[in-house]
């Protein structure tokens, strides 16, 4: 009997939590697999702040997909420019024809947002390709290790806005050259964290530029919409993201920010399942859509690929039943806010349940591998 084949759109924290899940069926030759990826490593994304401060390396961060994916799974190093239906199958760049597959898992992740504003693209440096990121880390640092260097913008409130201007300013002791630009900071979130993120974030000397936003990037800053200009050396656009857009590209149902319309079991067509960022799921319980963090993406690959088997069993398949359990922000070295079981916590204990919750991460996408490496760096230090 002919072995089910399946194929794997993406490589993030969803696309491998997928893999891991579907590995026991692999390895007892029940299916075969493939995972497509234009890149060749996992980014740990989360971390990016403490890579962009200096506080890491970039093997800290980057986890080769040659090391997490091995045989008889095949790994394919290929940019997806379409996805098909009926029946499953990708187009590939450099295929002459679509592959094919049995059952199609897309975890095509996101991509940054620009939101329209001119000047991002050739001014401004986005949060998501690792070839800027390694660009970016080189500047800032020769930029904030000079005591007459520039200022950076940071335009975004968020997550990754915050904790980006918190490690650079914590860092480098830049007080006054570190300037953070947003309607608002960390919207949506209890007036606690936010409290607790601003306090902290000034008592470091960022600017906080709150209620603005921005109009245009430029080469020497960013102009906002009441028509100020900050003036700046280097801006880092963190203002959001957008899923892939090969899924709109791909004339599939999707909602405003670009993502899948999925159904309670993350099924999109048949035999063809989408989770992690570039899929629009809702939490059971609230009916509000989910946050792209990588907690929810480790959840919802094993979701999809249990349900993509049970669809080949004729089994009923499950809906998703997420376990929020929170989420943390770091401040800086030893500091951190957030929210755990709907407790808002903060403090020198929180920074460092950050520090392990990010290590798990690693260690469940990358297994011993990853966890080996981290140890030994940390051994390392403590001499």
């Amino acid at each position: 009997m002919r072995r089910a084949h399946v194929v794997i759109a993406g490589a993030g924290y969803a696309g491998l939590a997928a893999y891991l899940a579907l590995r026991p069926r692999l390895d007892r030759g029940l299916i075969d697999l493939t995972v497509v990826s234009a890149a060749d490593a996992h980014l740990l994304l989360p971390e990016l702040p403490l890579y962009l401060a200096g506080q890491e390396s970039e093997r800290d961060i980057r986890l080769r997909l040659g090391h997490l994916i091995r045989p008889p799974a095949r790994l394919h190093q290929a940019r997806i420019l379409q996805v098909r239906t009926q029946p499953p199958a990708l187009v590939v760049q450099g295929a002459v024809d679509p592959w094919r597959a049995d059952g199609l898992v897309l975890a095509l992740g996101s991509i940054p947002d620009d939101f329209g504003v001119p000047g991002v693209r050739a001014h401004a440096t986005v949060i998501g390709r690792w070839d800027d990121a390694r660009d970016l880390r080189r500047r800032l640092l020769a930029t904030l290790a000079s005591r007459h260097g520039g200022r950076v913008a940071i335009v975004g409130g968020g997550f990754t806005g915050v904790e980006i201007a918190a490690e650079l300013a914590d860092t480098h002791r830049v007080a006054g050259r570190i300037v953070l630009i947003a309607p608002h900071l960390l919207a949506g979130l209890p007036d606690r964290v936010g409290q607790t993120a601003r306090a902290a974030l000034e008592r470091l000397g960022v600017e906080l530029l709150l209620g603005a936003r921005a109009a245009a990037v430029r080469a020497d800053g960013v102009v906002l919409a009441d028509g100020r200009h900050v003036s700046c050396t280097t801006t880092i656009w963190a203002a959001g993201v957008r899923a892939s857009p090969v899924l709109a590209d791909s004339h599939l149902a999707v909602n405003r920010r670009g993502q899948a319309e999925v159904d309670a079991t993350l099924r999109l067509a048949p035999c063809v399942y989408a989770c992690g960022d570039c899929a629009a799921v809702k939490d059971p319980r609230t009916g509000q859509p989910l946050a792209p963090t990588a907690q929810a993406a480790l959840q919802q690959g094993p979701a999809a690929a249990a349900n993509l088997l049970r669809e080949f069993e004729g089994a009923q398949r499950q809906p998703l039943r997420m376990r929020n359990l929170g989420f943390l922000i770091s401040l800086g070295r030893g500091q951190a806010v957030g929210s755990v079981l709907g407790h808002t916590v903060d403090g020198g204990d929180v920074a460092t349940l950050k520090r392990l919750i990010e290590t798990y991460h690693a260690f469940q996408i990358g297994g011993l591998h990853a966890l080996g490496s981290r140890l030994l760096r940390s051994t390392g230090a403590r001499r």
